[in-house]
């Protein structure tokens, strides 16, 4: 048997392969998570620097507590984990998820360049926030954001976890 993460609800187990080692929610669970934006999220990839690469920055002012992206995620199971940490092109780019997995990610999420106090000085603007229930990272504002503003967070929170959807 196999229990949503989100209410609970009780399933049968999938019989082939595919469905048993995808990422499980009911149906009405995910009719319930807030759709995208129509006009998009509110963010836009750009250069940073040769020091920080790639960076995401706010197209629009954000609001404290307001979703910035949601990023679907693919969980790979921690045999599977643990075969990356040999390989550091993919080792880096695996967020930490639950019960020992880590999981690629998709849309910006990588992007994201990481402030704390500790190490730049500067502390982030956003949060991830790990929805486990739908297969999700969702990134929210910390703070309020101004337009053109690099988003960044702390990937060290991360590991200890922001969860919800958790049953």
């Amino acid at each position: 048997m196999r229990a949503c993460p989100d209410c609970g609800l009780i399933y049968k187990d999938p019989k082939n392969v595919s469905e048993q080692n995808a990422p499980f929610v009911c149906k009405s669970c995910l009719k319930k998570t807030p759709p995208r934006p129509p006009e998009g999220w509110p963010t836009e990839p750009r250069w940073v620097s040769d020091n920080r690469g790639r960076g995401v920055f706010a197209i629009r002012d954000i609001l404290k507590g307001e979703t910035v992206e949601r990023c679907w995620v693919m969980p790979i199971p921690p045999d599977e984990s643990k075969a990356t940490l040999t390989i550091p092109t993919i080792n880096r780019y695996l967020f930490p998820w639950v019960n020992g997995m880590r999981a690629i990610i998709s849309g910006d999420g990588l992007l994201y360049n990481m402030d704390s106090l500790e190490s730049t000085k500067r502390a982030p603007n956003t949060e991830c926030v790990l929805r486990r229930g739908i297969s999700a990272i969702e990134f929210r504002a910390l703070r309020d954001i101004r337009a053109n503003e690099e988003l960044t967070w702390n990937y060290k929170k991360a590991a200890s976890g922001r969860y919800e959807g958790l049953a």
